[in-house]
Order: C-alpha cells, then structure tokens, then sequence
C-alpha cells in the first residue's frame, strides 16, 4: 500500500509516469545505479510503499538532499521534479516465499498508480551465464508491450543485447531462464506481460563483490537508453553519501 509523505504536494502524481523499479538482486546492482538516478538528480520523496512481505528495516535518510528528519523505509518511492520518472528504492529484500507475493502487491501498485510504462532493472549471476551469454554486453535487455521504436534504435546504438533471441512467448520464456539470483525480477516481468503493461528490463550480469563500477554502467545504460536525465543535466554522477560504507577505506588490524 502506498502511503504520502508529510508535506507532500497534492498536485503530484504518479499517472502517465515511467515506473523505474530496481530489483533486489545479486550484488545489489540495481539498488546503486538507482542510488546515482536519486541522488544526482535530487528526487523528491513522495512517499513509501508499505508491505508486509519485505523485510522490516529503518536507518537514516539515504540521500544528500533529504533532511535529517527522514528515515529509511523498505520501499521507498521518488519523483523527478516533471513527473516523467518515478523510481522505486528497495531497501530489503522479501521474506522467504513472499516473493509471488510481493510481485502481486507491485503489479496492483502499477495499476492504481496508472503508470505508462515500467523499467525493471536487475542483477544476474554471471557464473550461471550460458555460453550465448558470455560475448559480447554484460548489460542484457528484455522488451515486451512497448511501443516506442525509438527505444531499439538507441539499444542498438549501444551495443545493448537481448537476453534471448526471437519473439513473442518463447522469447520471453527463453530471456526468464537466463536470469539468476534476481529477486522478484521473473514474476514480476511474467504479470507485467500477462497485463499488457509496456515494459523494459536492462539486466547486469554480475559476481557478487565490489560491484560500484556494475553499478555506474548499469546507471550510464539506463540513462542512455531511456534519457531520464537531459542532455547536460550530469556532469557526473553523484553518489549518497551512504556510499561510504560500501567499502572499508583500511583492513582492520584486529584481523591478523
């Protein structure tokens, strides 16, 4: 269930927005590239997500532009200052077997919320890649219900590779199969495309371990392929300061 944040304006809404939705995946890829979209581009809270299948977790806000009043939910949702994007943050993963579950509870979110189209992003074990795989970008791309022929035009231009060839159900069922230690990443793309929801899925192929550089390409090919920040808006990107503590800076001496 969605829930406001204080303050928030009632003119803001999320109907015709693009839904960008980072799965909890292996090494928590989408998480960071969603971390440098928010941060650098110092998107409004608007609200949370409440559900009761995530796991229960609160810490202090997670970006630069937000007060210190502000504290960490599981799901959290934010906006471009235009309404164009609305990005999901997910903070925890779901609970053993909740995972249909809390798909379900997204894709009635997408419908309430009357989003035009969604973006999931994802992770995937490199170490489960087939040999078809292994080639060419580890950013592989999933599209089904969506209508914008631009979108495969700039997929093309940069070298953004399908999952799985062909069209239609066994493409889709073929593109399922290659992804690994995704999350909610498969039944979620399996309700959006039974609903006819427009959809594109940009999935990294990742080993789990210092994954900031997977993190900063998937954010560069999403950003290149969809344009959620014009032309000159970034010079760089910024990451929250929460980054910090992804990393040790030094080995403790208590460990030898």
């Amino acid at each position: 269930m969605f829930a406001p944040a204080s303050g928030t304006s009632t003119e803001i809404t999320t109907r015709g927005s693009t839904l960008i939705l980072p799965a909890v995946s292996i090494g928590n890829v989408p998480q960071l590239a969603v971390d440098l979209l928010i941060n650098t581009l110092r998107m409004q809270r608007i609200g949370v997500f409440d559900s009761a299948s995530l796991t229960p977790v609160s810490g202090p806000a997670g970006y630069d532009h937000l007060g210190p009043e502000i504290r960490s939910h599981p799901l959290e949702v934010y906006q471009t200052s235009n309404g164009e994007w609305t990005t999901l943050q997910q903070r925890s993963p779901p609970l053993p077997k909740h995972h249909r579950l809390f798909a379900r509870e997204i894709m009635e979110y997408i419908k309430d919320g009357g989003f035009a189209r969604v973006v999931v992003l994802a992770s995937s074990d490199a170490a489960l890649r087939t040999d078809a795989l292994i080639d060419g970008s580890q950013i592989r791309t999933l599209t089904f219900n969506w209508d914008d022929d631009s979108l495969a035009n700039r997929m093309q231009a940069l070298s953004l590779s399908k999952l799985a060839t062909g069209e239609g159900q066994s493409a889709l069922a073929a593109s399922l199969n290659q992804i690994h230690a995704a999350g909610v990443t498969r039944p979620l793309l399996k309700l959006c495309e039974q609903a006819g929801v427009p959809t594109f899925a940009m999935v990294s192929l990742v080993n789990e371990g210092d994954n900031v550089p997977d993190a900063i390409m998937l954010a560069n090919a999403a950003n290149a392929a969809l344009g959620v920040a014009a032309a000159g808006d970034i010079a760089h990107w910024l990451p929250p300061r929460s980054w910090e503590w992804l990393i040790p800076t030094s080995v403790p001496s208590e460990l030898f």
